[in-house]
């Protein structure tokens, strides 16, 4: 005896139960530019800075890159990562960022500084 089955019905697995469905991880980050705070969603492998243009925030940026150093900020609370930046092992440990590059590994508070800040850090200007 041979079943028959549509290939719409056999091509339809059930959906998997709720508790067993895997989403990709996002961090909330808590960004404060000019005094104003925004909460913002960022998927794991997103730059913080990626998440807030597409939500229509005006920051400072230029190459995106993380060579610039046009789009600096000072981590208050949680991690990044910026592999790759142009910042200095000393001044990443001291919780600077460049949001271009940093993608949130926890959730954040974070807040933008001015340009000058970071280049005096960085290069002692």
């Amino acid at each position: 005896m041979q079943l028959w089955r549509s290939s719409a019905v056999a091509s339809r697995a059930p959906p998997a139960p709720a508790h067993r469905r895997v989403r990709a991880a996002a961090f909330k980050v808590e960004l404060t530019h000019e005094g104003k705070t925004h909460v913002l969603e960022v998927p794991q492998g997103s730059s913080i800075l990626e998440v807030a243009l597409d939500k229509g925030l005006d920051l400072p940026h230029d190459c995106k890159l993380g060579v610039c150093m046009t789009c600096p900020a000072k981590l208050v609370k949680g991690t990044v990562d910026q592999s790759g930046c142009m910042l200095s092992d000393d001044i990443t440990e001291k919780g600077y960022a460049l949001l271009c590059v940093a993608q949130p590994t926890s959730d954040c508070k974070i807040q933008t500084i001015s340009e000058d800040e970071l280049l005096d850090m960085q290069f002692g200007m």
